[in-house]
């Protein structure tokens, strides 16, 4: 866990339209954060390229997240940040709630299950599926986990117990 670093809520997916807005994924596909006003963040290049912008994001056709990035007023521009992840700062986040984390606050947990396997480290959570997959590495080397409700035991950063039940997979 690195909090300092800020809080990844979204990544660049596309560009809509021909004036520079962009299609935004959101990490959490219930949050309003990015709608309420425009927000100061720091956009991220896959290569460590750092920005600090002001983005503000609309509904979209279905679930689509539509942004704004404050000064890109072209769709060449925009598609430029295909990829770029946008992190803003813990404290101007809401708390996440009773029994609900930030992804951030998971990575770096160790995770084992009810029998004692001990599954290494989170990693990486992937989305887009229908469910999100925990990406371990320890001792096993690298393994998946389907994140399903009734297979989490206990999650209480930084630890993290899962009932296995044949789906934890490993890597081949």
């Amino acid at each position: 866990m690195n909090r300092d670093r800020g809080v990844c809520i979204a990544r660049i997916t596309g560009v809509f339209g021909l004036e520079g807005e962009v299609r935004l994924w959101l990490w959490n596909p219930h949050s309003d954060f990015l709608f309420k006003e425009p927000r100061k963040v720091e956009l991220r290049s896959p290569n460590g390229e750092c920005r600090s912008v002001v983005v503000k994001a609309r509904p979209g056709a279905g679930k689509r997240v539509l942004g704004r990035i404050e000064g890109v007023d072209d769709r060449e521009r925009a598609r430029a940040f295909m990829g770029w992840e946008l992190f803003v700062s813990r404290a101007e986040l809401p708390d996440p709630g009773h029994h609900a984390w930030y992804v951030d606050d998971l990575i770096g947990s160790r995770v084992s299950t009810s029998g004692d396997r001990d599954l290494g480290e989170l990693v990486h959570v992937h989305q887009g599926a229908p469910v999100d997959v925990w990406e371990m590495r320890g001792p096993s080397g690298t393994t998946f986990f389907p994140v399903l409700s009734e297979y989490l035991i206990k999650v209480d950063p930084p630890e993290i117990l899962i009932e296995d039940k044949g789906v934890v997979e490993d890597a081949q």
